[in-house]
């Protein structure tokens, strides 16, 4: 991705096309190959990432190198209301 041309609304659709692509392909390998499960938990984590940097860039808090959700989910709840519920799914 080249950054520091794109503007908020295409840098966020990006962010989200390589979520998609991940959770994409995290589906066609389970269906075509489900005893590859760290695979797909990879490509899980990182579609989720995704999601969650392209908040953070929507917020406009600068992204920063981290695959750590737990830390990205708190810096949005920092300004943002967030269900507690949806932290039990980042614990892994």
């Amino acid at each position: 991705m080249v950054r520091c041309f794109m503007d908020k609304k295409d840098l966020i659709t990006e962010w989200l096309k390589k979520s998609e692509h991940d959770l994409g392909t995290a589906k066609i390998t389970f269906l075509n190959k489900p005893e590859y499960s760290d695979t797909i938990c990879f490509h899980c984590q990182q579609s989720v990432e995704k999601a969650l940097k392209a908040v953070w860039i929507k917020l406009g808090i600068k992204i920063v190198k981290t695959h750590d959700l737990l830390f990205l989910l708190d810096k949005i709840s920092e300004i943002k209301d967030i269900e507690s519920e949806i932290y039990k799914y980042c614990e892994y």
